[in-house]
């Protein structure tokens, strides 16, 4: 049944060194356990696939789920594992039909990102960046700014016009962009 399903999650693209080309993602679906609130996938990764710098992962079921960690363990040896510290709600695939990406905690500078999620980096940031105009949805995790217009009521009594905040005159406060109209 959907209820005992998770999601699918795939290991990011990894580029082939002779080519440069992308390879084919691995894929895997996860299946709850007999533990509860866990979920497991196996998946079989070829060892000439390099390192994993990202997981994508795809909620199949209908309301949004909290994803703790991701776990990816080689060889049944839980010590090697890389953890990918999640901590967050992934929403929907009927809601979002992006798969979410997590990122292992290995910082790089934009000139050292490995070639394999470079571009999955660059869109990620495009996403969370917004466009800056449209009203947002339920799932984006859009870090955009917007003005404080609506402090005052000069329409009422002049002496109630309040500046508009968030300007190059009045920088801050800032509040989180809606995308409602003004």
């Amino acid at each position: 049944s959907s209820a005992r399903h998770c999601c699918s999650s795939s290991s990011a693209p990894s580029l082939t060194p002779e080519t440069g080309r992308e390879r084919e993602k691995v894929k895997g679906f996860a299946h709850m356990t007999l533990k509860e609130g866990t979920y497991e996938a196996k998946m079989s990764v070829p060892a000439s696939f390099g390192p994993v710098g990202a997981v994508l992962v795809e909620n199949e079921h209908h309301r949004e789920m909290f994803i703790k960690d991701v776990k990816l363990i080689t060889g049944g040896d839980e010590s090697t594992a890389i953890t990918f510290d999640v901590a967050s709600w992934v929403h929907s695939k009927f809601d979002d039909p992006e798969p979410r990406v997590f990122f292992t905690v290995k910082s790089y500078l934009p000139s050292q990102t490995p070639p394999g999620i470079e571009a999955l980096r660059k869109k990620e940031l495009e996403k969370l960046r917004g466009d800056g105009h449209s009203e947002r949805k339920f799932h984006e995790r859009v870090y955009d700014y917007d003005t404080y217009n609506d402090l005052g009521d000069p329409d009422k009594n002049i002496d109630h016009k309040r500046p508009v905040l968030g300007t190059k005159e009045h920088p801050y406060p800032r509040r989180c962009r809606t995308g409602r109209p003004k």
